[in-house]
């Protein structure tokens, strides 16, 4: 069985309502300002525990997926240098807003 190597990208950051869908197999988080990557990477591998993966199925079914997938996850790093705060353009909204959601691709390469 080959080895399966894939990329964790961000894809979109919008209201749920917003979001155009996407081919590739996808998860999405809760997402507020001045998040953490480790906030991040936890939300994200906790979505992938779960098996909430939107996109295609076959390719989420193969043999080894997941543990790409965590595996990418884990390799996600900042653009910017040291960034330490995340999303950070998001404004504080009251309890009765909407969530804002960031929607990551999986990609193998």
């Amino acid at each position: 069985m080959p080895h399966i190597r894939l990329d964790c990208l961000h894809y979109d950051t919008c209201l749920p309502s917003y979001f155009g869908g996407c081919y590739a197999p996808h998860i999405q988080i809760a997402v507020h300002r001045g998040m953490t990557l480790a906030q991040i990477k936890s939300d994200l591998k906790s979505e992938l525990n779960e098996g909430l993966v939107g996109g295609c199925d076959s390719i989420v079914e193969r043999h080894g997926w997941k543990v790409a997938a965590v595996a990418a996850v884990n390799r996600i790093t900042p653009n910017i240098k040291n960034q330490r705060r995340f999303f950070m353009d998001i404004e504080e909204g009251d309890e009765y807003c909407e969530s804002i959601y960031a929607y990551f691709i999986f990609s193998d390469t």
